[in-house]
């Protein structure tokens, strides 16, 4: 029997994700974007990554998300060390929420279940992970069809932070073991990103978070804070250690 270079590997996040030592820099270029990161993620705890613009935020979550291999160092999740073999099982894993979220002109439940086929849509699924995002009130009390409403070219007829919330409930519809933030609630009030990191908080029990951001007090309710500064990890602590400081 012929087994495939690229067999599935069973992965699991139970204890923590591990950073250990990772350089990396761009296709031609001797810059090093991230220079010597050694970082430990708990299982289940919620994390933050905070810096300016060019700190190497987004950078290191490519990395993360296997999206960016490192020069030096090793990603690892459970003492397994994530390579081209069981990456893509890794990142089956995660629920990942950009900073702009791009919508198709379908209903609120499929854009939610995003990929999958109409019928086999769990929509006990979509409406939990909706609650979660803090949009399930919107859809079921304010428009027509609810979860088949049609949302438009782009999702026009929504709101900017509306489609954020979509997108937040989108990474959460499989049950992710890692959900990341990146930079996600940046378009929501204050008022609703409180609301939606006061519901993500509470996955903690079954979920390991991440968020990405440029304001600390995004990340007032973290575990544990990472601060990044020109590709280097230069500080960690909780919010107010950090703040503090």
């Amino acid at each position: 029997m012929i087994v495939s270079h690229y067999q599935i590997i069973n992965l699991s996040l139970n204890n923590k994700i591990t950073l250990k030592n990772i350089d990396y820099s761009y296709p031609n270029s001797s810059t090093r974007v991230l220079k010597n990161i050694q970082m430990d993620i708990t299982a289940c705890n919620t994390i933050g990554i905070a810096g300016s613009t060019g700190s190497g935020k987004t950078t290191l979550v490519d990395v993360i998300l296997g999206l960016l291999e490192a020069q030096q160092g090793t990603l690892e999740v459970d003492s397994i060390i994530i390579n081209k073999k069981n990456c893509r099982t890794w990142q089956r894993m995660i629920g990942y929420v950009p900073q702009h979220i791009y919508l198709t002109d379908n209903t609120i439940a499929n854009n939610i279940a995003f990929g999958v086929d109409t019928h086999d849509i769990n929509q006990e699924a979509v409406e939990k992970a909706a609650k979660i995002a803090n949009i399930n009130d919107f859809v079921v009390n304010e428009l027509p069809l609810k979860y088949q409403t049609i949302v438009g070219e782009r999702g026009v007829r929504l709101s900017g932070g509306q489609r954020q919330r979509i997108g937040i409930a989108r990474a959460l519809y499989n049950n992710p073991k890692l959900l990341i933030f990146d930079e996600a609630t940046s378009a929501l009030d204050n008022n609703t990103e409180e609301a939606v990191m006061d519901a993500t908080h509470n996955l903690k029990k079954e979920t390991t978070i991440i968020l990405i951001a440029h304001r600390l007090t995004t990340m007032k309710k973290c575990d544990i804070i990472f601060l990044l500064e020109k590709g280097k990890l230069v500080d960690k602590g909780n919010y107010e250690e950090l703040t503090k400081k």
